[in-house]
């Protein structure tokens, strides 16, 4: 493996079928702390027993420490959104959406989505679909064992909307096309079968004249909570308060504000990771929140879980 890293930030391609799996446990057998913002976060909570075993495993082996973090999940829909329902006594519906503007990326990866497909041959590709359901999944385990509401229904949801004009966008769109796409998980709740009680929805564009009325440029996430009293939140993502450059310039290269709020929850988890006990460290979580039942015990999501010996 070469010269032994305190840590390593791992951020493989993602194929949205857990091909990582073994090179994680690989590492972290090997003696390597491991930290990536892969849809990781909270794996005890959705991922099946034996790859939460396999995982204590390989950190008891290598004496090591995993943890997953990132933008989304942990830092926004976890940290941010959680604590924003401490502000609440009583909660109807949670909802936040996230908002990217893609239309510069790589034209061959934006054709791979489903841009500038029919709807219908949009949905017959999976691979999207399948990454942004993994990344869904751990949100919404997430929110279950913070708020102490496990959901009676959850639901996967995924849209693709025309476009009303042509864009001359890095893949160019005739109107009709696909030019968002959005993919939303649902929890249902016994008591309010009719809508969901929390949704998390992502939203890639081509363009911004794909975004809602009531979403501007820049707002990367829309956050409303229905409750006792009702929150109305967004979070923008710019280069520059100052300035309208859409990227900022690493060397050769240009990069986008949400890649580098993407790494940065990764790189201040390190001295945290390399401190821990050997185990699964998992999301720090948002402290105080509202919860369902208010008798009962505090949420292990923000204990660390160790490796059993």
């Amino acid at each position: 493996m070469g010269e032994h890293a305190d840590c390593i930030i791992y951020t493989a391609h993602d194929r949205g079928t857990y091909h990582t799996d073994e090179e994680i446990l690989e590492l972290l057998a090997n003696g390597h702390n491991v930290i990536t913002p892969l849809p990781y976060q909270n794996a005890h909570l959705f991922r099946e027993e034996a790859f939460t075993e396999k995982l204590h495993a390989a950190c008891r082996k290598g004496q090591s420490v995993f943890h997953a973090t990132g933008i989304d999940p942990d830092v926004v829909s976890d940290r941010v959104l959680m604590s924003l329902t401490g502000l609440c006594t009583d909660i109807q519906s949670i909802t936040m959406q996230e908002y990217w503007n893609c239309g510069s990326a790589n034209p061959d990866s934006l054709k791979m989505v489903g841009f500038g497909d029919t709807p219908e041959q949009a949905e017959s590709k999976e691979l999207p679909a399948r990454v942004a359901e993994n990344f869904l999944r751990s949100i919404g385990a997430t929110a279950e064992k913070v708020l102490g509401r496990p959901f009676d229904d959850i639901r996967l949801v995924h849209e693709y909307i025309r476009a009303p004009h042509d864009l001359a966008t890095a893949l160019p769109i005739r109107a009709g096309q696909v030019a968002r796409i959005a993919h939303r998980i649902e929890g249902y709740i016994s008591s309010k079968p009719s809508a969901p009680f929390f949704a998390v929805e992502y939203n890639w564009l081509m363009d911004d004249v794909m975004l809602p009325q009531t979403v501007r440029p820049g707002q990367y996430y829309q956050i409303e909570i229905e409750g006792r009293p009702s929150i109305r939140a967004s979070i923008d993502l710019k280069t520059s308060l100052e300035s309208e450059a859409p990227f900022y310039d690493v060397g050769s290269m240009k990069s986008e504000p949400s890649y580098h709020a993407t790494i940065a929850p990764c790189l201040q988890a390190v001295t945290h990771v390399c401190r821990a006990g050997p185990g699964i460290l998992p999301s720090f979580g948002p402290g105080l929140h509202w919860t369902h039942d208010y008798a009962s015990p505090v949420s292990d999501v923000d204990a660390v879980v160790n490796t059993r010996t």
